[in-house]
């Protein structure tokens, strides 16, 4: 036999070799697989709730003004939110806390009311809202009174919060975690298992909502300060848990 025949020769009983234990090794494979069992869990949602007092108020005000010329409605809604911003100012709003969140010029077709057809003209609406941040809760009442005497006619969206709520966050998460083994540790009692450590754990949380709102109509009679309630914000946290059992 030449060289290169027995070079041939070994190569060949390599690769069958080969192919030999790969054929053994996938049985083996395939039965530790199958003996391997499966992990027995326990899932629960666990809630949990924080309350905090308010430290921070946010309004959308707003000014709405309409004319058969559009650059008439313009004039008069500019001049009212001029108004306004400096009402603000006196008020010690910061200019970081005033920030425009819509502005809008829209045509309607006038309808004659008796026959409920189109006139063939318009009536032009222009409507400008800002956004703004109170810091004092004290002056809250004071701003929405002064801003409609100066001009505003929508409030709307009034709106409490806190500035950090990372620790009603942290306070509604332990209580979750908490609830959630309670359940476990109930639901595992009851089905005659232990409950071992958590595999998965997830969270959903939901912010404080707004408290107040305000449609103030043209030219509306205003108090000298509008009555509000901050009351409490409460932050909701839901944590989904599985548990192992054993």
């Amino acid at each position: 036999m030449n060289r290169t025949t027995k070079f041939s020769f070994y190569v060949l009983s390599a690769l069958a070799g080969l192919a030999l234990l790969a054929g053994c090794a996938a049985p083996v494979a395939q039965a530790q697989q199958a003996t391997t069992p499966t992990p027995h869990t326990i899932t629960v949602t666990g809630s949990g709730v924080a309350y905090g007092a308010p430290d921070i108020a946010v309004a959308q005000i707003g000014v709405q003004s309409r004319s058969p010329e559009p650059a008439a409605a313009l004039d008069d809604a500019n001049a009212k939110m001029t108004a306004i911003m400096a009402a603000l100012k006196e008020l010690g709003i910061a200019d970081k806390d005033i920030q425009t969140s819509n502005f809008s010029v829209y045509a309607q077709n006038d309808v004659d009311p008796q026959t409920g057809q189109p006139k063939g003209t318009f009536t032009y609406t222009v409507e400008n809202t800002v956004s703004i941040t109170m810091r004092d809760l004290t002056k809250v009442g004071q701003v929405l009174s002064q801003v409609v005497a100066a001009g505003a006619n929508n409030i709307y969206g009034v709106s409490y919060t806190v500035s950090d709520q990372s620790k009603l966050e942290a306070e509604a998460r332990d209580k979750a975690m908490a609830d959630a083994k309670a359940r476990a540790e109930q639901l595992a009692k009851a089905a005659g298992v232990s409950l071992d450590q958590p595999t998965t754990i997830s969270e959903f949380t939901n912010g404080p909502q707004p408290l107040v709102r305000m449609d103030v109509a043209q030219g509306a009679a205003v108090a000298k300060s509008v009555p509000v309630a901050s009351g409490q914000i409460q932050v909701n946290l839901q944590v989904n848990v599985t548990y192992l059992i054993k």
